[in-house]
């Protein structure tokens, strides 16, 4: 993690009269450093050794809490676990229905007419995303079990 990055998260929690904790900047280093889509499980692991005694639960916590602040997203999974990555650019997903690969798909999907549907129906959106589901390079090119 840069020091910007970290400086950022710093000035954020503060502004939100919050602690700036050792968990806290550790979890933002391990997402940033993982530079895909991981899973709250996954950071768990990779921070586990660094601070005994922190919780899965802290860790998810302070994923939702960097998202929130908009310095992480998180990634909703159909049927399976929320992702979290350090990727807050508007982009969209490919997710394989087989491993359960999570690839970035940069193409220009305008969601505005979704949003804007949604809206007119009653709901209020927070935002949309594409995600489309499939088979991934690797596993399209074996055949099913």
């Amino acid at each position: 993690m840069s020091v910007d990055d970290e400086a950022e998260l710093k000035e954020l929690l503060r502004a939100r009269g919050m602690r700036v904790t050792s968990q806290r900047l550790l979890i933002q280093r391990a997402l940033r450093a993982h530079a895909g889509h991981a899973s709250s499980e996954q950071i768990y692991e990779l921070v586990g050794s660094a601070l005994p005694g922190i919780s899965q639960q802290t860790v998810y916590s302070t994923l939702t809490l960097l998202s929130e602040l908009g310095l992480a997203r998180r990634v909703p999974v159909p049927g399976g676990t929320t992702r979290f990555e350090a990727r807050v650019d508007d982009h969209h997903h490919m997710m394989c229905e087989r491993c359960g690969a999570l690839e970035d798909l940069d193409a220009r999907v305008p969601v505005a007419k979704a949003l804007e549907a949604s809206r007119a129906a009653g709901f209020a959106p927070s935002s949309a995303a594409v995600t489309v589901l499939g088979l991934c390079a690797q596993c399209a090119a074996v055949k099913a079990p």
